[in-house]
């Protein structure tokens, strides 16, 4: 039975890692083609837009997402009841996010100005809220129906959802900008109009597939009853509210989803304000500092929008892990399986710790001729090297507060990010002012530094961790490695630009995770049973 479970968590953890490999492959292309278009000033602009996205999303969206995945994973009975229920919570959830989403549509469409003046602080990105609130009843729409699907531990539909909302939101705004020869202020509104259609594309796709699930569910309940519930059990899956004892069901169900996604969204909404306030005051203090408007934005543009994603893009992998561990630990809690849930949690701290290692080695290798060599910007280049030390720390408290968050511990996640993110603003609001950029940079380190000791303490009486295999052996592995291939990189006669160094800088890195991964195996670090 674990051994079962275990698959279908690696299944959809490997499945979503490679539907995000993809989407944020294309999506690092589509930055390039942005950046030219609007210039790192408009591009810094149309990054500040998303504070406010996050925001709503967390109202509207990130709460009640996770509240239908913890319901339905925790939900155990007979089949069509357990059915029954599933569709019952995911359409309570429906309700109240289409209720929030398309309120905050109205909204920030009408008070765009007063948002962008005094809480962006950024007057010009008010034409880009009023296209951006309309994304908000498809985005809910479309975390509903995830959520639905993740406590299911069913990843496909997810999964498939992403590339369909970054090829719509791509293809669309590459075909504009060229029909129209947009560049500036028009391609940074047919941007945002790339993102409406996307999250309106990816809706209308996970709508369809949850009517043929739904219609699955209703064939397959229906073929274990027999005489007159035969006929007509797959509608019944749709009508919940047929009897009394359905309606006092439905009101349990109801009221267990909004205590639940009232709770995880005014956490999640306290450090989503927490973020934003951290995105508007790096511009705001960088000014304090002594650039200029224009300089401020450009940064902000080239941190946020090139740098950052870019040492999250190996994130994929954790995020993944994390989307998917957070219905099993409930399901393990609901089972009352301690050992599953020490099994999780050294199986996935050590992974995200290993993966965090090498990409650490990589970026700080190759992260300055990242910067040249695919944004021809020496700034990007910088901050990539600089935030390379965030890898193991970032992609380790991922699946930790996952973690903490699917034994029901809200309140604790929230408290701990709480405390990181008010490190982070204590150095933008006191420090970055005499210091720059460079002060916003270690600040972050400490932050993520905090988060993830923070974590850990808690988790640790489910840890079976080494010292040696964890921490001393990927160490010195990777150093001896990453010396050894960055010397042999200097001495290549490779020209410093263009396909050839991006090719050979590919290469080196493919070579690094390959002797990475022997040692660790030969050295019994990492075994293929893991995944079984």
């Amino acid at each position: 039975m674990i051994r079962k479970f275990s698959n279908k968590l690696i299944q959809g953890t490997l499945l979503l890692t490679a539907t995000g490999f993809i989407t944020r492959i294309i999506g690092f292309v589509y930055r390039i083609f942005l950046a030219n278009i609007l210039g790192t000033n408009l591009l810094g602009i149309y990054q500040l837009v998303f504070p406010v996205y996050g925001i709503c999303f967390t109202i509207y969206g990130a709460g009640i997402q996770t509240a239908i995945s913890q319901l339905i994973a925790s939900n155990v009975g007979e089949s069509a009841q357990k059915a029954r229920k599933d569709l019952a919570i995911l359409k309570w959830g429906l309700l109240a996010s289409l209720t929030l989403s398309l309120s905050l549509s109205a909204i920030i469409y009408l008070f765009a100005e007063p948002i962008s003046a005094r809480f962006l602080l950024e007057p010009a990105c008010s034409p880009y809220l009023r296209l951006l609130c309309l994304l908000f009843p498809f985005c809910g729409t479309s975390a509903c129906i995830n959520g639905y699907f993740y406590g299911k531990k069913e990843a496909k539909v997810p999964a498939v959802t992403q590339i369909v909302e970054q090829l719509v939101r791509v293809s669309s705004v590459f075909v504009l900008c060229m029909a129209l020869s947009a560049t500036g202020e028009t391609g940074c509104r047919l941007a945002i109009l790339g993102l409406v259609l996307g999250e309106a594309a990816s809706c209308f796709y996970n709508c369809f597939h949850l009517y043929l699930a739904i219609c699955r569910a209703g064939q397959k309940a229906s073929s274990t009853q027999t005489g007159k519930m035969r006929k007509k059990q797959a509608p019944a899956l749709l009508r919940t509210k047929s009897s009394g004892y359905g309606t006092i069901k439905q009101n349990k169900i109801a009221s267990s989803l909004l205590f639940l996604a009232f709770t995880l969204t005014t956490t999640k909404l306290v450090i989503s304000i927490l973020h934003s306030v951290e995105a508007v005051f790096i511009p705001a203090a960088l000014k304090k500092f002594g650039c200029s408007p224009e300089d401020a934005l450009s940064i902000y543009g080239i941190l946020s929008g090139i740098a950052l994603p870019f040492i999250l893009f190996p994130s994929t992998i954790t995020n993944s892990f994390a989307v998917m561990l957070l219905p099993a630990i409930a399901q393990a809690q609901a089972e009352r399986s301690d050992q599953k849930i020490k099994n999780y949690v050294t199986l996935s701290g050590k992974y995200s710790l290993f993966i965090g290692y090498l990409f650490t080695c990589i970026f700080l290798i190759f992260g300055k001729d990242f910067g040249t060599v695919l944004f021809h910007s020496s700034d990007a280049g910088t901050y990539i090297y600089a935030l390379s030390w965030l890898c193991p720390f970032m992609y380790l408290s991922t699946t930790f507060t996952s973690i903490i968050n699917g034994l029901g511990k809200t309140q604790l996640t929230f408290l701990i990010t709480a405390v990181s993110l008010l490190v982070k603003i204590y150095f933008l609001v006191f420090l970055v002012p005499r210091y720059g950029i460079q002060a916003y940079l270690a600040g972050s380190l400490i932050s993520y530094i905090a988060m993830t000791v923070l974590e850990g303490l808690y988790l640790n009486k489910y840890m079976h961790w080494s010292i040696v295999n964890f921490f001393v052996v990927p160490g010195i592995c990777l150093t001896l490695l990453g010396t050894t291939l960055k010397k042999l990189y200097t001495m290549l006669p490779v020209p410093k630009s263009g396909l050839p160094t991006i090719s050979v800088i590919c290469a080196i890195c493919l070579l690094i995770c390959i002797g990475y991964l022997f040692v660790l195996q030969r050295l019994k670090c990492i075994n293929v049973k893991d995944f079984l």
